[in-house]
């Protein structure tokens, strides 16, 4: 499903102008949908209903709710929260409110008794501010905004909550704060992104009349990740496959005392369908790791006392990397001048796509400039922690700009992005973005995070598209939580039983 920005909004709509349409047709029929979604709801005959509009379009939208709702026999005040409409179109709608039963009231000069309705309202739709709303609700909108809030009537805003800006998702001051949110012909990044998504409640997409092939041709700020990315990833296998059909994989995890990160990683690799994982790990935990993965071979390494690799580590991480499809490095790897130099010497010098986690990320924010001498894909997979090392900001900073953040990393330095957390964000060097609808807080423990770098770096080694190797990864991650959850609660699930839950996942898909 495309989610489309405000720009991206506004080229579709005068899409389907330039083919015969009309903006009056569009807002006529964005009011009449956003009336029927009451409707069968409950049938509106005898409720009170207060609409708030705005001087735009978004006001607009509310005349022709309000015009809709009377015919079926509702008792309708809108409120002017900013005085008479602003818009050719947004005016015609309301002067055909004249015909109507509906009371029209100024917030400048009827404030008391606006109040009082929307205090004692069934339903209150908000149709103040649109897509186009930037900065913080002034002062002179404060008291409605708090009379909204202190209501105790069902809130239904029009395509996004008033307060919240369309593009980024951020709020800077009052906020409606909707139980459902009616939204026209796509999602936008604000029903996806927090602290906005907070504010919709439950979002429901409209169709407005803008014909299916405009939508599936325009830009789309970013995809909701779904079924049917991730179904490139389960083609039929061929009868007469072996092992090397379905690639090698090279994991580059593990230190002393963070064996677990090793086994989880290429455990969830071992059930993505690798046709051989080999685990390159410390020596000195080689006898912690070997009984719990049969099923890898391995490549043990050992440090000089300065930290080092010995030159016959060195040599044989070398020779495993010339047979790899793919490699995941960083998983449990400690901080260490080993850790270092084996993350940035990876990235350097494979000429087959990287997946970069946790202690690989910390050694990348210390040499960030190594992503731009990579030769082959690289995707890094950090948590808000991780991500903020990478820009040299805060946690704060990137959870409030999560998608913009992404974005821009991807494209600066040329790499996949998934930026982990509540709506796994999935960005590509060339602009594509993916949102992934799917997980839970029971996923929220140390494990998680290696348990999905395994499950990427296993789709890249069978061949599969970096960018869908990501964002389909992420997905199915969070549908083996959600299994998980369902079954184990999210209190007493695991990252292990994630990986024991994805075969009757798989199952699904390759039926």
């Amino acid at each position: 499903m495309k989610v489309l920005d405000s720009g991206q909004m506004r080229a579709l709509e005068q899409a389907a102008v330039d083919q015969g349409g009309s903006y009056l047709e569009l807002m006529e029929n964005a009011g009449s949908a956003a009336a029927r979604f009451l409707i069968k709801m409950e049938s509106p005959a005898g409720k009170r209903i207060v609409i708030l509009c705005g001087k735009g379009n978004n006001g607009g939208d509310g005349y022709v709710v309000a015009r809709h709702l009377t015919v079926r026999g509702a008792r309708v005040a809108v409120v002017l929260a900013q005085g008479d409409p602003a818009t050719e179109i947004s005016r015609e709608m309301f002067e055909k409110l004249s015909d109507t039963s509906v009371r029209v009231l100024y917030l400048d000069r009827d404030w008391d008794f606006i109040k009082d309705l929307i205090s004692s309202a069934d339903y209150l739709y908000d149709g103040i501010y649109g897509i186009g709303f930037r900065g913080a609700v002034p002062e002179e909108l404060a008291r409605l905004f708090d009379a909204a809030e202190a209501s105790p009537a069902h809130k239904i805003a029009l395509d996004l909550p008033s307060g919240v800006q369309c593009d980024t998702g951020s709020v800077e001051g009052r906020c409606i704060h909707a139980d459902d949110t009616v939204t026209f012909s796509a999602l936008k990044p604000a029903h996806l992104l927090r602290p906005a998504m907070d504010f919709c409640g439950e979002v429901t997409c409209v169709d407005v009349g803008i014909p299916d092939s405009l939508l599936e041709a325009s830009d789309a700020a970013m995809e909701v990740t779904s079924r049917e990315t991730a179904a490139p990833l389960f083609t039929p296998r061929e009868q007469d496959s072996n092992k090397g059909t379905y690639g090698t994989l090279l994991c580059v995890c593990g230190s002393e005392g963070m064996a677990g990160a090793a086994i989880l990683s290429a455990g969830a690799a071992l059930r993505c369908g690798a046709g051989l994982v080999n685990l390159a790990l410390p020596g000195k935990i080689y006898p912690i790791v070997a009984p719990c993965l049969p099923e890898c071979v391995y490549t043990l390494w050992e440090e000089k006392e300065n930290g080092v690799l010995t030159y016959a580590s060195q040599q044989k991480l070398d020779a495993v990397l010339k047979k790899a499809s793919a490699c995941v490095i960083g998983c449990g790897l400690g901080q260490s001048l080993t850790a270092l130099r084996l993350t940035c010497d990876l990235i350097e010098y494979s000429k087959v796509p990287v997946v970069v986690d946790a202690d690989g990320i910390n050694a990348v924010a210390r040499n960030i400039d190594v992503l731009k001498a990579a030769q082959a894909p690289v995707i890094l997979t950090p948590h808000p922690g991780e991500m903020a090392r990478l820009l040299e900001t805060t946690v704060a900073e990137v959870q409030a700009n999560r998608l913009t953040y992404a974005k821009l990393f991807a494209e600066q330095y040329g790499v996949i992005v998934v930026l982990k957390g509540t709506g796994t964000i999935t960005a590509a060097p060339d602009g594509r973005t993916f949102w992934n609808p799917t997980g839970n807080p029971g996923m929220a423990k140390g494990g998680s995070g290696d348990v999905l770098a395994g499950m990427i770096g296993s789709f890249l080694a069978q061949g599969a598209d970096p960018v869908i190797a990501a964002a389909a990864g992420a997905y199915l991650h969070g549908l083996a939580g959600d299994e998980c959850a369902r079954k184990l609660s999210q209190r007493g699930m695991l990252p292990s039983d994630m990986i024991d839950a994805l075969p009757v996942l798989f199952s699904k898909f390759e039926q």
